[in-house]
């Protein structure tokens, strides 16, 4: 593709990753601009078709693709099955469109930029309702209000975001980039704990502890860095302790007696997996699933079934999925379609493991899949495809530098 070409491409992927965070306010946007790319890539005649079959992800994913397709035909439950073989054609078609980008690295500046958009936005929003930093707490209505990009995809995405921001800490950089990174990590760090997604904070210290013990020499050497660290991760937990307390401890709850019987009553969780094993145990269907239709309805069920029919009404209202994407795939296809999902994760850790970075990206990804059904939101599907992809840079630029 000539340079003009080039550079439009670049812009388009960058207006992706910008948007990507604000997803909620322009949903087709994204979209719109994906199809122009891959449009760019069908007319131009340097594309990468070749040097991207070979990469193992993609094999990985083609493998999954190809079951689900095949399995549907088998089963007449195409038509039911639609909407999850769309979603996998998307997600390797926005790899393929993201892998022709040249220079990522403006993929992530955009899409930080982004988040921190996103990021500043929904503080304003809650300055504007009167809530105070220490009592962060939001439910139902004021929730979907607040928070313009849901609260668990925000604090992943500033997850991520962090993820990148210390990654640059140990490559050459100017003064000026160096102190505007720490900034940038200051804020982010303090936001995971402000905003409270239970899964980022748990992942954030997993991050942590890793880069601590993988980068202990650079930590040493720099020990400010570290103190530095430290000190704002435990005034971010002070200061958030209110929140934290009720997010982590149920402190609301003053009927139950421990904490294991708090997290049965009021995480939807763990009625929603419960429900998913006695599906997947009752019908017996362990090796080809019961098909995407059939497992929800199968799961609402469930929840009409509770003893409890106000909480029985809120499940059933809101038509809650597995809440874990490895156990939607084992309902739907059963336990090849798990083990052939868990393959492809098993590929790129295998083709990632050389730099921590990438091994952080996607074992955040690993988790955050296990708590959310990404792959079926337009939103989890663009975060798929932009991470796996940037992951895969971080290796081809240590095999280069």
């Amino acid at each position: 593709m000539n340079k003009k070409l080039n550079q439009i491409y670049l812009a388009l992927g960058c207006f992706v990753c910008l948007f990507m965070p604000l997803m909620s306010y322009a949903k087709a946007l994204p979209n719109i601009v994906s199809i122009c790319m891959f449009l760019i890539l069908l007319i131009s005649k340097e594309t990468s078709y070749k040097n991207f079959i070979k990469e193992p992800y993609f094999k990985a994913l083609i493998l999954f693709l190809a079951y689900i397709i095949l399995l549907s035909f088998l089963n007449l439950s195409t038509l039911s099955d639609y909407s999850e073989i769309l979603n996998i054609i998307h997600l390797i078609s926005l790899i393929f469109i993201f892998y022709n980008i040249k220079n990522k690295k403006y993929l992530i500046n955009f899409f930080v930029l982004g988040v921190v958009i996103s990021s500043l936005i929904t503080i304003y929003k809650i300055l504007l309702l009167n809530q105070n930093f220490h009592s962060l707490v939001l439910a139902g209505a004021v929730v979907e209000e607040v928070f313009i990009t849901q609260r668990l995809y925000l604090s992943f995405f500033i997850l991520t975001s962090l993820i990148f921001c210390v990654d640059r800490l140990f490559k050459p950089n100017k003064k000026t980039n160096t102190i505007f990174n720490l900034i940038l990590i200051v804020f982010l760090s303090s936001l995971i704990f402000i905003f409270s997604s239970r899964s980022s904070i748990v992942i954030f210290l997993v991050v942590f502890l890793t880069l601590l013990i993988y980068k202990w020499r650079f930590f040493l050497k720099q020990k400010v860095y570290l103190v530095a660290f430290c000190f704002i991760l435990s005034a971010a937990t002070i200061v958030s302790w209110n929140t934290l307390e009720k997010r982590f401890l149920y402190s609301d709850d003053r009927t139950s007696k421990d904490l294991i019987s708090k997290i049965v009553k009021n995480e939807p969780r763990f009625l929603i997996w419960k429900f998913s094993f006695e599906i997947f145990s009752e019908n017996k269907n362990y090796l080809l699933g019961l098909g995407n239709k059939k497992s929800q309805d199968l799961l609402t069920a469930k929840y009409s079934k509770m003893e409890n029919k106000k909480r029985s009404g809120w499940f059933v209202d809101r038509g809650f999925n597995t809440h874990n994407q490895f156990l939607d795939f084992a309902l739907n296809y059963g336990l090849i379609g798990f083990i052939l999902f868990v393959n492809f994760f098993i590929t790129l850790f295998t083709s990632l493991k050389k730099n921590i970075f990438a091994v952080n990206l996607i074992f955040s990804l690993l988790i955050f899949t296990s708590l959310e059904n990404s792959l079926n939101r337009q939103i989890g599907i663009y975060l798929f495809a932009f991470l796996i992809i940037i992951s895969a840079d971080f290796i081809k630029l240590e095999a280069n530098e």
